[in-house]
This record gives structure tokens, sequence and C-alpha cells, in this order.
């Protein structure tokens, strides 16, 4: 009888062996998000953690997203801290910064010890998600330009500004051309222009000044944009 046990037991381990060696470069689309949710379905097994990490890096390169690999990764690392690897945990973050406004960074914070959010390369990330969340967007900007780790995330640029748009969007009807590329860090102004046209179809330049209410916009928006404003609309916003 423990024979058979021992066999059943041993099979079962092959079997979760040839689930983990599968080569995730032979796998595409939604076949490999099938096999990333058949893994991360035993988020005990630390033996997954390498083919997590190397998915991590797909959804880096290929810009795609599921946060359910990124956050079984992430517990993994907490139940077995040997194997926590903090390049990765950079990327997840970025990648929940990506999914703005949706809490998924502040999901993943609770994971992090708080020695950790305080060391490189994970501390660049904290200092943007602070900035994001009390819509200090200038400040956001600058921060990112002084940080090759965010420009060389693909669409991680363009992710953050359609959420700052998003935000500025609900907040007020007008604002000067000017200071609305600052907040975009899109001081070019065919740049903005090509920004507004492409992404923002609703929103229409007159002269140095651009309405970010459509024609049929029912609701009625203060005219003066203040920081203070966004900080009190923002907590509302990402419920």
């Amino acid at each position: 009888m423990e024979n058979e046990q021992d066999q059943q037991q041993q099979q079962q381990q092959e079997m979760e062996q040839e689930q983990v060696d599968i080569e995730l470069s032979s796998l595409q689309g939604q076949e490999r998000i099938e096999y990333i949710n058949t893994l991360i379905a035993d988020s005990y097994n630390i033996a997954i953690a390498k083919k997590l990490e190397e998915f991590l890096d797909i959804q880096i390169n290929e810009n795609i997203y599921l946060f359910q690999a990124n956050s079984t990764l992430l517990k993994l690392y907490q139940f077995n801290p040997t194997h926590l690897n903090k390049d990765s945990i950079a990327k997840m973050l970025a990648k929940a910064l990506m999914n703005f406004p949706c809490n998924d960074f502040l999901f993943l914070s609770y994971m992090i010890p708080s020695i950790i959010q305080k060391e490189e390369p994970l501390l660049k990330l904290f200092i943007l998600n602070n900035f994001l969340e009390t819509c200090k967007f200038k400040e956001a900007w600058t921060h990112i330009n002084s940080h090759s780790f965010f420009s060389e995330i693909p669409g991680f640029i363009d992710n953050i500004r359609n959420f700052i748009s998003g935000v500025l969007s609900i907040t007020y009807q007008n604002i000067s051309i000017t200071m609305l590329g600052e907040l975009l860090n899109l001081s070019d102004r065919t740049q903005l222009v090509d920004y507004i046209q492409s992404q923002q179809p609703t929103w229409k330049i007159s002269d140095s000044t651009v309405s970010l209410q459509s024609d049929n916009s029912k609701q009625k928006k203060a005219d003066t944009f203040t920081f203070d404003q966004l900080s009190r609309i923002l907590p509302t916003f990402i419920k």
C-alpha cells in the first residue's frame, strides 16, 4: 500500500515538473495565458517562480499584463525570502503603475517589507507612486525623466500620460496649453497637438487654451485648475 502511494506521489511530482518544464517561447497568446493560470493554481510551489519571472519579462517586452501572475510571484517571495528578486519586484511594480488608477500597486506594496521598499530599484517606484497619488505631476515627470528605468519599459510613458489625462479631464473644463504641456510632459506644441488628436479627440484647442469637456458634457466643472482640486478628486477617481 505504501509503495502504491509512493508511486502515485512520484507520478504527481513528475507531472508537476513536466508542467514547469514547458518552454514559454513555444506558447502564444491565450494558450500561454492558460498555461500561466495553470501554474499559479499551485501558488505555494516555489518551483514555478522562475517561470513566472520569465513571464514577467514577457509582459514587459510585449506590453501585456497579468496581475494574478505577478501577485503570485510576490507571494512566493514572501514565503521563500531566499528566492526574492528585487529586479523582478521592480518590474511588477512598474506594470502596476501602468495600470493606474487600479489599486494593483497598493495591493502589491502590502506584500513588500518596508525596509526593501526603501532600497533601489524599488525606491524610485514608490517615490513615483507617491507623486501620482498626490497629483504632483510635474514632479512625477521630473522623476521619470531622471531614471532610464522607466523609459526602457515599453508603453510606460504613454500609460502614465493617459492616466494623468484622465485625471485632468474629470477635474476641470479649461486649461492653458502651456500648463497642459507641462503636466503631460509634452512641452513641444506639435507633440501636444498630435497627442490630443490621436489620444484625446474630445479635447478642443482654441488659441492658448484647451477645453477638456465635450460639447454634450452635462457636468459643470471649475474653470480654474489647482493641484488641491486634483488631490480631493483623485481618491474618488481610484475607487
